[in-house]
């Protein structure tokens, strides 16, 4: 029996960032974008409406920035897990993402096997 993919939703204010990320995503193997968030708020949303497995955060949105969106999710919807992937790599801020509970933290810069290998890390389908 085929493992079910890991179900994502892209949180990101950059378009491009968003639309680049995802393609790489859907191109995985066991992986499913399925929604893209434009900022916090839309996020907190589009796990209410879609449950997924793992949500990608970036930290600096409009509307209501990462680290809240985080801490909202984990409250409402606490089997979802978040990996926040931001350009803002300081200890404070991944102190702040840990706090709000984010299950990982990584730089944009990553490559797409250390981010394959934090999501399925963070990933409570195995």
């Amino acid at each position: 029996m085929a493992a079910l993919p890991v179900r994502i939703v892209v949180a990101d204010d950059s378009e491009v960032y968003r639309r680049t990320l995802c393609g790489i995503l859907q191109k995985a193997t066991g992986l499913q974008v399925v929604a893209e968030a434009e900022h916090g708020l839309a996020a907190v949303q589009a796990v209410e409406e879609h449950r997924p497995d793992v949500v990608l955060m970036d930290v600096s949105m409009p509307v209501l920035d990462g680290i809240e969106a985080t801490r909202i999710i984990k409250l409402k919807f606490p089997g979802t897990r978040v990996l926040v992937l931001t350009m803002n790599a300081d200890t404070s801020c991944s102190d702040r993402a840990y706090q709000a509970g984010a299950c990982g933290f990584l730089s944009k810069g990553c490559g797409k096997n250390e981010l394959f290998r934090a999501i399925k890390d963070c990933s409570p389908v195995q």
